[in-house]
């Protein structure tokens, strides 16, 4: 019987039953990583502007200027205070246990109810594995991966009690691996499957996983800001071998790139498409378990992969990401 009540409950999720928006306000709560720019930034002011909704706005750095704008807002409201900004460094334990102990005292202090934990914290670094120093390809699997899975972790036993939702922000990348970005790649591919295997272990318990894809965001955020100062690193660990064997290479590399270094300012986004994808996997009873958002130019390549055999993918990736390639540098 108990499997019978499963498939009908699974056929139902399918064909959309019951599906209905939840409503939110000063009374919900939802906890955002990586707040100090890009996406996480803007999607902490849309919750609070857009959806009036309790905010806990988590940055690694309270002095960033993100970090400043939030709390500004925190500061502009004289009836509520409805946007928190706290630090957060998910690579310390003791930070992670700190912020659990607040968001604790928070819920009990309130009437508040914990709606969701938005995992978008992340950090990437480009090269080639070779490349890649061992501290900056662990710094993007602690942080992607044992970071985000540390909090959650941390955070469970609250959320169940909740019943709120994890939406966990991951990448293009975790379904197609691209040249120069391996261990953010993989980082993503992990939270992807992570994520599947999270959604079916709580689903017991009333609770909502969802994976959200929300396309490329490198230039607005500040997530590659130090890319010519990771470049620098690399070069600098070369061998005289491999300093022979890739400096040209390496050099026009990193030239094509030198437009993602440098901090940004925060900005809210103005793609109102990716802001309702969130707004429904934030409020919907009933959560697609994936929601991808991507141009046309990004559907058809992804379309495109997973049709084509290795080799003709190879092909299609190198012509999606148009870098300088090694080829191209040797016949300059």
């Amino acid at each position: 019987m108990g499997s019978r009540n499963q498939l009908l409950h699974a056929l139902k999720r399918c064909l959309g039953v019951g599906r209905h928006q939840l409503s939110v306000g000063p009374r919900q709560v939802v906890l955002v990583t990586g707040c100090d720019s890009g996406l996480g930034h803007s999607l902490a002011v849309y919750c609070y502007r857009a959806l009036h909704m309790t905010v806990i706005s988590c940055c690694h750095n309270l002095e960033s200027q993100g970090a400043q704008l939030l709390q500004e807002m925190s500061k502009a409201s004289e009836h509520e205070r409805r946007m928190h900004t706290w630090q957060l460094d998910l690579l310390q334990p003791d930070s992670v246990a700190q912020l659990h102990a607040k968001l604790e005292q928070l819920l009990a202090s309130t009437d508040c109810q914990l709606l969701a934990l938005v995992n978008n914290a992340g950090v990437m670094c480009f090269g080639e594995f070779e490349w890649q120093l061992p501290a900056q390809i662990e710094q993007q699997i602690n942080c992607n991966l044992l970071g985000t899975m540390r909090l959650t972790r941390q955070l469970l036993p609250l959320l169940r009690q909740q019943r709120a939702r994890i939406i966990n922000v991951t990448s293009h990348c975790g379904f197609q691996a691209l040249p120069a970005l391996a261990p953010y790649a993989a980082t993503k591919a992990a939270l992807r499957v992570w994520n599947d295997a999270l959604r079916i272990e709580l689903q017991p318990y009333g609770m909502e996983v969802v994976n959200f894809v929300p396309g490329s965001f490198v230039l607005e955020s500040n997530i590659a800001a130090r890319q010519q100062q990771q470049a620098q690193q690399q070069l600098e660990a070369f061998s005289a071998e491999q300093l022979a064997h890739y400096g040209s290479y390496f050099k026009a590399f990193h030239q094509y790139l030198s437009m993602l270094s440098g901090f940004k300012k925060p900005n809210q986004l103005q793609d109102e498409a990716l802001l309702q994808k969130f707004r429904d996997a934030l409020t919907n009873s009933q959560p697609k378990t994936l929601y991808i958002h991507e141009p046309w130019r990004y559907k058809i390549y992804r379309w495109l992969f997973k049709l084509t055999p290795a080799p003709l993918t190879d092909w299609l990736v190198l012509r999606f990401c148009a870098m300088p390639s090694y080829e191209s540098t040797q016949r300059n």
